[in-house]
């Protein structure tokens, strides 16, 4: 983005910076990325998210945190598993502050 800005500026100026400027903010607000990020659940094009659509993904993130939990691949996690993920992974997977 940055050589782009450069590029920008040899070229067209204030002009060149506006055009960057808006560029730079067209992906819309943190809530714009959450909310494309959810559509993006939509796989039938139905312009909504349904329950098999979501719960896709829900267990998908599921299986892949009880995986990095479960470090010797025994199908269950032990107290020691994971006070271990809690310790190195919890700021990955979980927001404690809301």
């Amino acid at each position: 983005m940055i050589n782009a800005f450069k590029h920008m500026c040899r070229i067209g100026g204030i002009m060149a910076i506006a055009m960057w400027s808006m560029q730079a903010n067209a992906a819309g607000t943190p809530t714009d990325k959450v909310v494309e990020a959810f559509m993006e659940l939509d796989q039938d094009a139905s312009n909504g998210v349904s329950m098999p659509e979501y719960m896709s993904m829900v267990n998908r993130r599921a299986r892949e945190r009880f995986a990095r939990m479960d470090q010797n691949h025994d199908g269950e996690v032990s107290e020691d598993e994971y006070r271990h993920f809690w310790q190195t992974q919890k700021a990955r997977w979980y927001r404690l502050h809301r």
